[in-house]
């Protein structure tokens, strides 16, 4: 028979005796109860399925392979837009804010893609990069189509040159090569008349060719500068180049004039603006561990806290 003071024993020693509770952290997405490991996202406790998620999405911006995906998907993207906007300048000839909007949306997109969203000061300069230049070289297409027209023109009959507006001082240029192509006197040679005749005859062909040029420049904005692409490969090739810098901002202003020049700047600018912004790096995610649970830089709780 047990007596009264040890029954006392026991039970103050059983009071004394603490109650060991494993501590416990719950994952802050998917809301599991963690016991053993846990990872820190940013001061965040995540089990490890969820941290598995979060490690792809950061291997995946700025991983080794990253810049050259986002390239890679950019590049596809500018190209599609620039294919695009240059078939619509080349049937309409308009549209210009709208797609300077288009492909800038499409490459921000495209690049997000490549990266899971994760942003970037490079991303950022690769987005408005391939922007500016696949809008240059939609509006180089239309510009390339000009040269080649313009190299294609071919001077007009004397009927056809001599009508409108011109005339006048036509047929008075007439009278002074129908001149000049006379003998200065009866005993000139032939063949020197002849060759002044042929001479004359020539400039004024090349003249009539330059007056027709000069009306379709008049006409087209895309030929007024299309004179950058003549000449040697080298020389079209520097062209091109200075052709795609300027053409986003100088392309509205030959086909529609200064007001529809500044609404293009404005819509360019914006379009820039928005890639720069879509492919801002919003989180840098910091993902660490595992931890042991009630170790590590979170802590964790125990029972009913």
């Amino acid at each position: 028979m047990v007596s009264n003071d040890t029954a006392r024993d026991s039970r103050a020693l059983e009071v004394d005796e603490p109650i060991k509770v494993p501590p416990i952290l719950p994952c802050a997405e998917c809301k599991t109860l963690m016991r053993t490991a846990y990872f820190n996202l940013d001061g965040r406790p995540l089990c490890p399925r969820c941290s598995q998620s979060y490690r792809e999405k950061i291997e995946r911006g700025t991983g080794s392979a990253a810049m050259g995906r986002a390239v890679l998907y950019g590049t596809g993207a500018a190209v599609a837009g620039m294919i695009g906007v240059a078939l619509l300048l080349m049937v309409v000839n308009g549209f210009r804010i709208i797609a300077s909007l288009g492909v800038a949306w499409l490459v921000a997109t495209a690049i997000g893609k490549a990266t899971a969203n994760y942003g970037g000061r490079r991303y950022q300069v690769l987005a408005i990069s391939l922007t500016y230049l696949a809008l240059g070289l939609a509006m180089l297409m239309p510009v390339v189509g000009a040269a080649n027209r313009l190299s294609k023109v071919k001077a007009p009959p004397k009927s056809e040159a001599r009508t409108g507006p011109a005339g006048e001082r036509a047929e008075f240029q007439d009278e002074v090569n129908s001149l000049a192509s006379q003998p200065v006197d009866e005993n000139e040679d032939p063949a020197v008349v002849a060759a002044r005749a042929d001479s004359v005859a020539r400039a004024d062909s090349v003249q009539r060719l330059e007056q027709t040029r000069a009306n379709l420049r008049a006409h087209d904005g895309n030929m007024q500068v299309a004179d950058k692409l003549s000449g040697g490969f080298v020389n079209k090739l520097i062209g091109a180049m200075w052709l795609i810098l300027l053409l986003p901002i100088i392309g509205s202003f030959l086909s529609y004039g200064p007001y529809a020049a500044a609404m293009s700047i404005l819509a360019l600018g914006f379009a820039m603006r928005k890639a720069w912004q879509m492919t801002d790096l919003v989180t840098d995610y910091d993902l660490t561990g595992p931890f042991r649970v009630g170790e590590g830089p979170i802590a964790a709780r125990f029972g009913g806290e």
